[in-house]
């Protein structure tokens, strides 16, 4: 039997040109006005069932943040009606429930000179994807740090469907 079709789907996200302090569990966002919500468009077919293997995040900058530590990446069937922007605090308020897949630790960053990256490999999750076929995201921070204004990060889902 053959392997099923895969997909690969990079979110690239530049964060408010701001150095606002992140304090632990904050969204990263592109504004502080608007929702910060990520589209990883067409991952599957409309109401498929896929599995996410692996997961990476680029970071464009050459060094590491004094306190940066991981980050974690929270996903849903459709844009998240939560509409959370930069550097609030995520929670999972009543009305994304039902949307609401789990979420994805992307492990520690590494600084490998002119760019920071983690990959994180085997997640094996599965995941039944909404209508429009794409999956939808907020990017956290685990703990506190005083980001670069302008950062560039870029999110690459793998997956297969089931």
């Amino acid at each position: 039997m053959a392997n099923p079709p895969g997909s690969s789907v990079a979110v690239t996200l530049t964060r408010t040109a701001d150095t606002n302090a992140y304090t632990a569990n904050d969204v990263i966002g592109a504004a502080t006005d608007a929702t910060a919500a990520l589209t990883f468009a067409k991952m599957g077919q409309p109401n498929s069932v896929i599995q996410i293997t692996s997961c990476s995040l680029e970071i464009d900058a050459t060094a590491l943040i004094a306190s940066e530590t991981t980050h974690r990446l929270y996903l849903y069937s459709v844009t998240p009606p939560s509409a959370l922007a930069d550097n609030v605090a995520w929670d999972l308020p009543s009305g994304d429930r039902a949307s609401f897949l789990g979420y994805i630790d992307l492990g520690t960053v590494v600084d490998l000179g002119s760019t920071l990256w983690v990959e994180t490999r085997g997640i094996n999750k599965q995941l039944k994807l909404g209508a429009s076929g794409s999956l939808f995201g907020y990017l956290t921070t685990a703990g506190g740090y005083t980001p670069t204004s302008a950062r560039v990060y870029v999110i690459t889902l793998h997956s297969v469907s089931v």
